[in-house]
C-alpha cells in the first residue's frame, strides 16, 4: 500500500462498530439512490468502492446483485463481511484496483473518490473494470455550506494541522463531474439527496464523529477528551430538549458511462 493508502488505512477504521451503528447507517438514504442511479437490479455486478462497513453491499444483494467491495480499512471490512457475507472483499485502494478489466456492471463511490490519492486515477480504474456500457456512480457532500454537520468537521478541523484530508475536495458543483471527464467517462445524470443525521443522545454524536477520518485525526492532535468536547459544543445547536440530535446535510451523485458497445 502506498503511503497515501497506509495514512487513509490508519485514520479510518478507529472504532468500526461505531462508524457502523452511528455513522455509516445515517446515509441510507443515499445509498439506495447511487443504486437506483447505477440501475443495480438483479444480476448486476457491482463493486462498491469505499465500501465501509458494508451497508451499500448490504442493499445491492437485497435486490439481487453480485456485490463486491474495496476498502482501505481492514476492520472495517471485517464488520462489511458480517454485513454481507456474500460480498467479495478486497483490502486495497481506489487508485489501484485489484479486479480484472471489464467484469463489472457498475461501479459505485458513496463518499468515497475524494479521499483517494487522485481522484482521476480512481474514477479512470473504476473506468477499467467496468464492461463497456456500465455505470460509475460517484455521491458527496454538496458545498459545505448546504450540510448542518460542516459546523462539526470544521470544529475536528481546527484541532488538528492542516492535511490531506478534504471531505469537500469535489463538492464545488461541476469539479466532481469535471474529474468523471478526465477519467474517460460520459456524465450522464446527477441528483441531491437529503439525509438527517439522528442520534438520540451526545454521547451517540460523539462516537459517530470520532470513529471518521477527520475525528481520528483530531483525537491524534489534541486527544480525546478535547476532541469530545468539541463534538458535543459544535453539537449543541442542533440539540432538542430531549437531548436528541438530528442534523440536515446535503448530497450530491453523479453517475457516468463507460462508452462502448455493451458486452
Amino acid at each position: 500500500m502506498t503511503p497515501h493508502g497506509r495514512a487513509q488505512a490508519a485514520l479510518w477504521g478507529t472504532d468500526p462498530e461505531g462508524w457502523a451503528a452511528h455513522a455509516e447507517r445515517q446515509n441510507e438514504t443515499l445509498f439506495a439512490a447511487v443504486l437506483d442511479a447505477a440501475g443495480v437490479t438483479a444480476g448486476t455486478r457491482l463493486l462498491d468502492v469505499g465500501c465501509g462497513t458494508g451497508r451499500t453491499l448490504r442493499l445491492a444483494a437485497d435486490r439481487g446483485a453480485t456485490v463486491s467491495g474495496v476498502d482501505v480499512s481492514g476492520p472495517l471490512l471485517a464488520v462489511a463481511a458480517r454485513v454481507a457475507p456474500e460480498a467479495e472483499l478486497f483490502v486495497a485502494e481506489l487508485d489501484e484496483l485489484p479486479i480484472a478489466d471489464g467484469v463489472m456492471d457498475a461501479v459505485v463511490g458513496v463518499n468515497a473518490f475524494q479521499f483517494a490519492a487522485d481522484p482521476r486515477v480512481a474514477l479512470a480504474e473504476a473506468s477499467r473494470v467496468l464492461a463497456p456500457g456500465g455505470r460509475v456512480v460517484a455521491s458527496l457532500f454538496a458545498e459545505p455550506e448546504r450540510s448542518e454537520s460542516t459546523v462539526i468537521h470544521r470544529a475536528l478541523a481546527a484541532l488538528a494541522p492542516p492535511s490531506g484530508h478534504a471531505p469537500y475536495l469535489l463538492s464545488e458543483p461541476g469539479r466532481l463531474d469535471e474529474a468523471m471527464t478526465a477519467a474517460g467517462l460520459t456524465v450522464l445524470d446527477q441528483g441531491e439527496v437529503e439525509c438527517v443525521w439522528t442520534y438520540a443522545n451526545h454521547d451517540d454524536v460523539v462516537r459517530g464523529l470520532l470513529s471518521s477520518a477527520g475525528g481520528a485525526q483530531a483525537v491524534r492532535a489534541a486527544g480525546r477528551e478535547a476532541t469530545a468536547a468539541a463534538i458535543r459544543a459544535a453539537a449543541a445547536r442542533y440539540t432538542a430538549p430531549d437531548g436528541s440530535v438530528a442534523m440536515l446535510n446535503t448530497f450530491r451523485w453523479t453517475s457516468a458511462l463507460k462508452e462502448g458497445p455493451h458486452a
